[in-house]
């Protein structure tokens, strides 16, 4: 290192530590404060709509709009912001004007300062104690972003704060010694970190300030502030996630293969693509996608869909940002759609469900550790993190349920009728009471009619729907199989016609 070279560094760092008590004072972008040292990024953001937030004068722009369309807007602090610059003059069209326009030039449009918070000292200079290691950490939260980002017209916070990613992470998440695979999913600075390093390990990748400022999958999560060439200035995909969407880098199975003995785990991505890897697929048969597979953007064009704010009738916009899938979104393809359940797709795929569920629970403690067995509730289990009851891939899940009842209907026999017409209804103590892991239900029913028999935990949330179909009169027995559950006290309730009744049981494993 030069001499000169040092000398300046000391100058820099000591005139920074002398003028630290006068700090946060906003400057702007083009006073070259930033533009030194991070010239990259700032011809990246100029490309974007927060560049040029601060629009030419028109009647629908005015004084009330100005905090959102510039930096550092604080009447209440006097730190060199925007607002110091302007004032509101209702005689005027736009109805504020200048007191010092050169000097609100400088602070025009949502710059660097904005979301980064100010660099400037009290004399418009730098203070360079901004670059010292922990002096500022990035502000990643929804709220830096929904200050703005939130009215009628583009409701993104509000939205985004009643969806599950608004909710956050659960608690026991937040541990990065024994949960590293699971932080990029959760956390927003380990999903940016995955995204641009591909390096990026969980185990050892380092938050600004700290784990404790973790923040849940928010807009800088997923947008760039400081832009990409992508629509919305949605980051790029890493590697390996060619043809696919940013949503795909999460809600997928990240495993490489099928394993029947394990629990798939959010498996959207690999059902909508009809992926060999989502479910377990039997040989010889074969699996056909539908066209929900070939979509472009994917998950984005039915759970972001946008409908503009209604200047006519005053309507609030829709930002897309709950990532509920919406009607308006199918009907470009389906005109006229009033249901998700279009020509009964859902039912047919709940029926199914309930049949190889009614199957399964039927099973025997002995049938439980057959590949049939297996293969058939790993496929269940996928249908059911997919979520979208068949919608993702109509033709592609409502073949794995059909298959996987086929084969297990060879295994189980799920309610076996003795002999004899009653002359009541019944519902009897199952047996063995207590039982690990399967018991026995038997009822009667002294005339034709549908039974419902359903499994409640001790909450009273259901668990498992038994049996809920019509039957003949008569005697029936029950084998249920709970291998899946923590021991407990579980409750069993039966209904056909009139007939209402509840028994108690323990599981104890």
């Amino acid at each position: 290192m030069t001499k000169k070279v040092l000398f300046t560094l000391i100058v820099l760092i000591s005139f920074g530590t002398i003028i630290n008590a006068q700090s946060n004072y906003y400057i702007g972008v083009n006073s070259g404060s930033c533009q030194g040292c991070h010239s990259d990024i700032i011809t990246q953001w100029q490309a974007t709509g927060h560049a040029e937030a601060h629009p030419a004068p028109s009647t629908s722009y005015g004084y009330d709009c100005l905090s959102c369309h510039t930096t550092g807007w604080d009447t209440e602090v006097t730190n060199f912001g925007a607002d110091e610059y302007v004032v509101k003059d209702d005689n005027a069209t736009p109805n504020y004007v200048y007191t010092d326009e050169a000097a609100f030039n400088l602070r025009a449009h949502v710059q660097c300062e904005a979301c980064h918070g100010p660099v400037g000292t009290s004399t418009g200079s730098v203070d360079f104690t901004h670059i010292t290691p922990g002096a500022r950490v990035t502000d990643y939260s929804a709220e830096n972003c929904g200050t703005c980002h939130q009215d009628s017209h583009h409701p993104y916070y509000e939205e985004w704060s009643t969806s599950a990613h608004g909710s956050g992470a659960p608690g026991f998440l937040n541990d990065r010694a024994n949960r590293a695979s699971c932080m990029y999913c959760h956390f927003g600075q380990d999903f940016v970190g995955f995204l641009t390093d591909e390096n990026y390990d969980g185990a050892t990748f380092q938050v600004e300030g700290g784990d404790a400022n973790l923040v849940a999958i928010t807009c800088a999560t997923c947008h760039d502030p400081h832009g990409s060439e992508n629509d919305a200035d949605i980051r790029n995909l890493p590697a390996g996630f060619e043809g696919k969407v940013l949503c795909d880098v999460c809600h997928q199975n990240r495993d490489e293969g099928v394993d029947i003995n394990t629990r798939p785990h959010n498996m959207t991505s690999e059902a909508l693509s009809g992926s060999p890897t989502f479910g377990y697929q039997y040989p010889g048969e074969t699996y056909e996608n539908s066209f929900h597979s070939n979509i472009q953007d994917r998950c984005i064009t039915c759970h972001v869909n946008r409908i503009p704010f209604n200047y006519g009738t005053g309507e609030a916009a829709v930002t897309g940002h709950t990532f509920n899938p919406t009607l308006e979104a199918c009907a470009t393809c389906h005109p006229g759609i009033e249901s998700f359940d279009l020509n009964g797709l859902q039912t047919k795929v709940t029926g199914l469900m309930d049949e190889l569920q009614t199957l399964l629970n039927a099973a025997t403690s002995e049938d439980s550790t057959t590949t049939i067995f297996k293969a058939a509730n790993y496929n269940l289990r996928s249908v059911n993190v997919d979520r979208s009851k068949g919608v993702h891939n109509p033709k592609f899940i409502t073949k794995l349920l059909e298959d996987a009842i086929a084969d297990l209907s060879t295994l189980v026999v799920s309610v076996n009728e003795v002999e004899g017409t009653p002359t009541n209804y019944s519902l009897s103590q199952n047996y063995p009471n207590p039982f690990n892991p399967s018991t026995t239900i038997e009822f009667s029913i002294p005339e034709a009619g549908t039974v419902k028999l359903v499994v409640y935990d001790a909450l009273g949330k259901e668990i498992s729907v038994l049996e809920n179909k019509e039957l003949a009169a008569g005697k029936y027995s029950y084998n249920w199989n709970a291998g899946d559950l923590a021991s407990g006290i579980y409750f069993y309730k039966m209904e056909s016609n009139n007939f209402v009744q509840v028994r108690k049981m323990l599981l104890v494993k």
